[in-house]
């Protein structure tokens, strides 16, 4: 069987066909990669912004530490929490706890299933 002109036209189309196809395949993955790596590092950037801004919050907020070594701030703030907590317990009852125990337990195995 000869291979006709008419043949070979026909075949030659749907190879163009199927080339153009599959260039836009690779063209919408490429793309579509591109618009991942361009989200995470985004996303990096923010987190990158936020660690920067925390940091930057606890410099300005930090307590100053006294020429003698001890921090004002926090030794009040520690001492007035501490007055609060045992104020609480003064106010309410200790809780009492009860343990129950069952002599039974452990003893027998209900092996009838």
């Amino acid at each position: 069987m000869a291979i006709h002109p008419i043949d070979l036209s026909t075949v030659y189309s749907q190879m163009d066909k199927v080339a153009k196809y599959s260039a836009s395949q690779n063209q919408q993955a490429q793309a579509a990669s591109q618009v991942s790596n361009t989200q995470a590092a985004n996303e990096q950037f923010q987190k990158t912004q936020g660690v920067q801004q925390a940091a930057q919050q606890d410099t300005d907020t930090a307590a100053k530490v006294r020429p003698d070594g001890k921090n004002s701030d926090a030794e009040q703030n520690a001492s007035e929490e501490k007055k609060r907590n045992d104020e609480n317990e003064t106010e309410t009852e200790p809780r009492k706890q009860w343990e129950i125990k069952d002599p039974r337990v452990g003893n027998f195995i209900d092996i009838s299933r």
